[in-house]
Formats: structure tokens, C-alpha cells, sequence
């Protein structure tokens, strides 16, 4: 994962003050977390053609406190223990610092409720029985992240894994362009520069260590990835052509009863599989099928009933059937044959097995990780905004075998992102799942990127699995690693994406 990528997202903290100034334009460029290609550019800076850092304007933000409002005050500064160590309060800041910011770029795209700030709205009601408040959402995917990332360098530490000259040396520059660019253009020495987004002591010695500790984790999983020993199963797997017909287990009768008439309809219509393209992509154009494409199915990606049908015994090419999935509804599936996974797939199964690990040891509380302070919950938020609801109105539209077929050698490859993929998404936002610091860094901005509509390099068009839901600290949390490993192609991957 290459080091100016990782430094976009370890000041993402940067982009909250052009939010809180008022900034309403659209952040057009993504770093790994989803937010400014260049969030640490200050709100102020130097006018053209001077050194000198430009007044500070006292409509913006002037103190951490001002910076991220009331409500994250009472998350931070709690002293968390690992295996009997005391993390420094820095750390533990840093990754609750970033974590409200990946959260409240959800609640910016409306998958969570917010403030008039744009942050999340801690006090805001949690919709279900895991938490009580988004804060205790937020209090868990925080504390994952910083665990994870505790676990990562435990491994890394034993197994001999240290950071690169390269990665030091980037990470010199790095802190050096801080300090004499974002830092100095805002008046602010480097220490002043770090307190105002990280919060109160923390200083150049103390963000290296965090920072220092973030690229271990990551160099660990590049280790592990490297040698992880794939089977013959994962290097082949079922490869299905399919249509959805939108009708999930909510929907009304009638309109599962449709969906069926439909899908029925459409199988009917196909003399062979390659049929099936065609008369999926005219029908998804008149707005009767809500998805179709071609798919690998890995194991552990999709919704059960799609991968039981994928692995049966005995499946033979060219077979088509209908099947029912209370995630989504009907789906015409077509079996392909097995496929080879690219190295990029593979690499995505290595990180998942890794994620699972990870958590393993988390819900089997294998560590010592805790602190004895206690959370105050967050004061109620100003004008908060609720989450948007998702729901996806079925359509009354029936399937008329007789559009004319979209020759399949016109169809394009599953280059592009779907309706589907939007779903995945928000279904694995509102499940309550949190996210594991370094391995699944790229979330945001697949969550970003999928409901803008935008191409990836995952597979797309994916009747994938929605999250079990995600439980306090308390209780343990569940992750469901299979499905947090899309990576999006933002507009600065083109280079580094065979990096991570």
C-alpha cells in the first residue's frame, strides 16, 4: 500500500474543518477512507506570493473543541490496556478520531443520521437492540480498529516483521512536507498543527508512534497475504449468469408472486444460457429485473442460497434454474463453469481469512484489551438529520419475453457498479458491522463510490451476503469479513491498487 495513500487518510481529520466552515462542494476525490485527496490542507493559508500564513478567520474553527463540536469530547482521552500494556492515550485517539470521521462520512452520504455539523449524530437512537445510541456504535468501531490494529502488530512483532527503509523514508517526508507545508502555511508549528486534529498531547513523537504502528499492521498483512496458502477451491470457483427480480422476504405477497411470474417467464424464454444475457439486460432497462451480469462466487461472498446453487454437485455448464433468496428475491441462474481468480481476487481471499483471524481472537477475547474509564453519553446533537431510508420500491412492470434480446457479445463485462452493489453496502452500513483498521481501510470509499455509480475493480453485480449484525464491545462483535474486500478504484488507484 503505497505511502501517499496512507498519508491522505491518517489526516483525514483535515477535511472536517472545510466541513464546518460551510464548505458545500462536492468532494470529488477519494482517499482511502473515502474523503479529500488532500485533507490536510489547512482551512487558511498563505495568500500568492507570501510566506506568511494568512490571518485566522474567526468564523472558522480555532481549537480541537471547535474543530469536532461537543459530541466527540466525551470519546476520546480514555486509557485503553493491551495484554497488559498501556496504549498511549495519543493512539487510542488518533484511531477514535478517524473513526468519526469514516462514520461521519456515512452519516455525509446519508446512511447515518448527522448533525447540522455533517458529523454523526452520537446521541442519535440506534435501530436495533445491538446499541443504544450511534455513540455505542461508534464506542465499538473504534475499539475494533484500535484492537485489530494491537493484534496486527502483536503478530508482526513475533513473526519478525519490521517496516521498511522505503517506508521509513516516506514516512520522514511525509511529517517533513506536514510541517513546512499545512502546518506552516496555517501559522501553526508541528505540534500545534497535530493537537488541533488529533487533540490535546499529542505532538510529533507520539503521531510517528501511531503512525509507526498503523504501517506495521499493514506490512503484517502484506506478509501474510504473500504467504497464504491458497486451495485449489479458491484459485477455481463457480462462475453464474444471473437476473434478479426484486422481491425480498419484506415485500408484499403480490409482489413476490410477480417476481416469480417474471422470473419463471424469463427462464421459459431462454433455449440456452447465452439467452439469458440478452433478455436480463432488456429487461433491466424496462426496470423488471433490478440486476443481472456474470459472477465468481467464492466461497463465503453471497447470500446462501446463491452459493448452495453454485457448489451443488453434479452442476453442469449451460443449466438454468430459478431460486429464491429472502435477501433479494428471485434469481434466473445460469451455470458457467469455474473460473481462475486473478491474483487481486486472491489477494482479497488472503485478507479475508486474515479478518477472520483477527476477529476470532477478538470475540474469543483471546487478548486483554479494555479500559476502565467510563464513555458519557454524547449530548444531543443540533438539528440532527435522520439516516435516509433505503428501501427499494418494487416495480409494477411485468417481463415481456418479446423486447428485443441484447445480443450477448454487446453486454459489457462486470466492469461497472450496480444496483445490487449499492445494496450490499448500505445493508452492511445499517447491519451495524465494524471495521478493522488497515485491512478493510478502502470501506468508505467503496460505499462512495458504489452509490455515485461509479466503476470498480470488484466484482460487481454481486448478490452478495448481508451482515449478521454487529454487537457491543461487550457482547463481542461480529464481522462478516466475506463482503469488505471490494476494493473501489477511486481516482488514485491506478498505480497503487497492485500495492495493497
Amino acid at each position: 500500500m503505497k505511502m501517499k495513500r496512507i498519508g491522505s487518510l491518517i489526516l483525514s481529520a483535515a477535511v472536517a474543518a472545510s466541513m464546518i466552515a460551510g464548505c458545500s462542494k462536492q468532494i470529488s476525490e477519494t482517499s482511502e477512507s473515502g474523503l479529500t485527496s488532500d485533507p490536510s490542507a489547512p482551512a487558511t493559508s498563505a495568500p500568492a506570493g507570501t510566506d506568511a500564513p494568512a490571518a485566522a478567520d474567526p468564523n472558522e474553527p480555532q481549537s480541537f473543541e471547535e474543530l469536532y463540536a461537543t459530541q466527540l469530547l466525551n470519546y476520546i482521552d480514555h486509557q485503553y490496556y493491551f495484554d497488559g500494556k498501556a496504549i498511549p492515550k495519543t493512539e487510542s485517539n488518533f484511531y477514535f478520531i478517524n473513526a468519526f470521521l469514516d462514520l461521519s462520512n456515512y452519516a455525509l452520504m446519508g446512511y447515518y443520521p448527522s448533525t447540522n455539523l455533517q458529523f454523526i449524530d452520537l446521541a442519535a437512537e440506534y435501530p436495533g437492540d445491538e446499541y443504544g445510541t450511534y455513540g455505542d456504535y461508534y464506542v465499538m468501531y473504534a475499539e475494533n480498529s484500535l484492537e485489530s490494529t494491537c493484534i496486527l502488530c502483536a503478530r508482526a512483532e513475533a513473526e519478525g516483521v519490521t517496516l521498511s527503509e522505503d517506508t521509513k523514508a516516506a514516512m520522514d517526508s511525509m511529517l517533513e512536507d506536514i510541517r513546512n507545508g499545512s502546518a506552516a502555511s496555517s501559522g501553526k508549528s508541528m505540534d500545534e498543527y497535530l493537537q488541533f486534529y488529533y487533540g490535546p498531547g499529542m505532538d510529533e513523537a507520539s503521531f510517528r508512534y501511531a503512525l509507526e504502528r498503523y504501517y506495521l499492521a499493514d506490512a503484517y498483512s502484506e506478509v501474510y497475504c504473500t504467504n497464504y496458502p491458497f486451495t485449489d477451491e479458491e484459485k477455481s470457483v463457480p462462475y453464474i449468469r444471473y437476473a434478479l427480480f426484486y422481491a425480498p422476504e419484506t415485500a408484499e405477497q403480490s409482489a413476490k408472486d410477480r417476481a416469480l411470474e417474471d422470473a419463471t417467464a424469463m427462464k421459459d424464454s431462454c433455449k440456452t444460457i447465452d439467452d439469458l444475457t440478452g433478455l436480463a439486460q432488456a429487461a433491466s432497462e424496462t426496470g423488471v429485473v433490478y440486476d443481472q451480469g456474470d459472477i465468481a462466487v467464492p466461497r463465503g461472498q453471497m447470500v446462501p442460497k446463491f452459493e448452495e446453487w453454485a457448489y451443488e454437485e453434479e452442476r453442469t455448464e449451460g443449466e438454468l434454474d430459478i431460486i429464491y433468496a429472502p435477501e433479494y428475491g428471485y434469481f434466473v441462474v445460469g451455470y458457467l463453469g469455474l473460473q481462475e481468480q486473478s491474483a487481486d481476487v486472491l489477494a482479497q481471499t488472503a485478507l479475508q481469512q486474515l479478518s477472520k483471524e483477527v476477529l476470532d481472537e477478538i470475540d474469543a477475547k483471546k487478548h486483554d484489551f479494555h479500559t476502565d474509564d467510563v464513555f458519557l453519553p454524547a449530548p444531543a446533537g443540533p438539528t440532527a438529520t435522520p439516516a435516509a431510508d433505503y428501501s427499494i420500491p418494487t416495480e409494477s412492470v411485468d417481463f415481456n419475453p418479446d423486447q428485443t434480446p441484447v445480443p450477448a457479445t454487446t453486454v459489457p463485462a462486470s466492469n461497472t457498479a450496480s444496483k445490487t452493489d449499492v445494496l450490499i453496502w448500505v445493508f452492511f452500513t445499517l447491519a451495524g458491522i465494524a471495521i478493522i483498521a488497515v485491512i478493510v481501510i478502502l470501506i468508505a470509499s467503496a460505499v462512495k463510490n458504489n452509490k455515485n455509480g461509479s466503476s470498480g475493480n470488484s466484482s460487481p453485480k454481486s448478490p452478495k451476503k448481508s451482515s449478521d449484525k454487529g454487537k457491543s464491545k461487550s457482547s463481542q462483535n461480529s464481522l462478516d469479513p466475506a463482503e469488505d474486500y471490494e476494493e473501489p478504484e477511486d481516482e488514485d488507484s491506478g498505480e497503487d491498487s497492485e500495492d495493497e
